[in-house]
């Protein structure tokens, strides 16, 4: 079923319920009220009749002439019977309409009785006369007021009916104007494919609803697929490009060696020009495989002191490659001993060491200055090179797998440590931003959250 159908269906059914007990409520107090009229009219007849025939002497002659002028208007097969507190009828026969005993014993007891049997209604009064004490009991039938509450009853069901069909209309117009936005929406969404992601749903003349939210939800979601394909494209094509490369060079070597027979010095150089592109190209599935280890969000997180880290770090960059220069210069006024971090001192040490591989790299092996520094919640490293620089439009994509500014596309290397060490240090619930300019030099600047005490 349709959300229109049903939200019409709900609409009316719900309308159908109040409108139902509004119309039920208002007939039932008619009917008390009509039924209460009555039984007032019918008590009116029976004190009528007893003054009629009891208290004459009790009434001015004025008086009694109006009392007469009343006894002739009698109710629909109306029948009255009068009896002594001795229970014996009196100046009416009872003929076939007989009261028992039992009932007459109630009258005198609660002085005023009244009830309805089926269409009759029965009134029973204690009548006080200076002549004696006697009991009138009226019965009548309300023809009037029945013949009004049943026609009150076929327009009441008519008017429901009525009512219930204007409400479904309604709300069917209703349920397309409301579900209209959504059926544009879904129109939007079907025509949809990867190149026209970027275009969002437009919202600029939309109330601001649920619809306009789910509407710029969607559209957030939309630039954020389109992002991950035009990264998932640029992740291909710089993959293919960079492992394409070196594999390219070891078939080239490997067949040049086999055209020919060659000497033993000759054989070594192609096997260790081979063995170069080899350990390239294990070092671009390592660092793959590094990523997808962050991608399944497998780490580990505990309290280190910082400056156990620091200077681990630092010693093995220094033992790894002796030919980095590097200039440190601390700021901080805090003891490095009360430094502490969150998180996995092994895989932030992977990140600081790519970071300063890089700047040593691409300033072609001039001297990089580490400057440490802290604030109020912060560890701050700052990385900076007087090197090539990066290229302004391209400062944005830095952190995508294999890319690679075209300025640094003669360097060697694999495109994926500056992305794996800004997932490490996300990872860390850390920032890292860069500033750079070409031909001047650039600076990676690291915030760290801290802690003051280990656990």
């Amino acid at each position: 079923m349709k959300i229109r159908t049903r939200l019409s269906l709900q609409f009316t059914g719900l309308f159908a319920i109040l409108f139902s007990t509004l119309i039920v409520s208002i007939y039932f107090v008619v009917a008390k009220q009509w039924s209460n009229n009555f039984f007032r009219e019918l008590e009116d007849r029976a004190i009528t009749v007893g003054h009629n025939y009891l208290a004459e002497d009790n009434f001015t002659k004025e008086e009694y002439q109006e009392v007469l002028k009343k006894f002739p208007r009698t109710l629909p097969k109306e029948q009255i019977r009068i009896y002594t507190t001795n229970f014996e009828p009196t100046y009416i026969n009872e003929n076939d309409l007989k009261w028992n005993k039992s009932f007459l014993e109630q009258i005198v007891k609660k002085k005023r009785i009244q009830y309805k049997n089926e269409q009759e209604y029965v009134v029973g009064i204690y009548y006080k006369d200076n002549s004696g004490n006697y009991i009138i009991v009226a019965k009548a039938v309300n023809k009037v007021g029945d013949k009004a509450l049943a026609q009150l009853q076929t327009i009441m069901l008519f008017s429901l009916l009525i009512a219930l069909l204007i409400a479904f209309i309604l709300s069917r117009f209703f349920a397309l104007s409301i579900l209209r936005p959504i059926q544009s929406i879904i129109k939007h969404v079907q025509n949809k494919n990867v190149e026209t992601l970027i275009h969002p749903i437009p919202v600029k003349h939309m109330s601001n609803d649920e619809i306009k939210s789910l509407s710029e939800t969607i559209n957030s979601l939309f630039e954020r697929l389109y992002i991950s394909f035009d990264n998932q494209q640029s992740f291909v094509a710089h993959a293919s490009h960079e492992l394409k490369t070196p594999i390219a060079a070891m078939l080239g070597n490997a067949e040049i060696a086999l055209k020919n027979e060659r000497s033993n010095d000759e054989y070594k150089d192609v096997l260790l020009g081979i063995s170069k592109d080899a350990i390239h190209i294990n070092k671009i599935i390592n660092n793959l495989l590094e990523l997808s280890k962050l991608n399944t969000s497998n780490f580990n997180s505990q309290e280190n002191s910082f400056e156990e880290f620091w200077w681990m770090t630092i010693d093995n960059i220094i033992a790894n490659d002796s030919s980095i220069n590097l200039k440190f210069t601390i700021v901080t006024q805090e003891d490095l001993m009360n430094l502490y971090f969150m998180g996995n001192a092994n895989l932030l040490s992977v990140a600081l060491t790519n970071i300063i591989y890089n700047a040593h790299k691409f300033s072609y092996h001039q001297p990089v200055e580490v400057i440490l520094n802290t604030d109020d919640r912060h560890i701050i490293i700052i990385i900076s090179d007087s090197g090539i620089g990066i290229k302004h439009e391209d400062l944005e994509k830095l952190f995508l797998p294999f890319f690679r500014s075209s300025n640094a596309l003669s360097i060697q290397g694999t495109g994926l440590g500056l992305s794996l060490s800004s997932k490490i240090i996300a990872l860390h619930k850390g920032t890292l931003t860069i500033q750079s300019t070409i031909d001047v030099g650039t600076k990676v600047t690291i915030k760290l959250p801290k802690t003051r005490t280990p656990l």
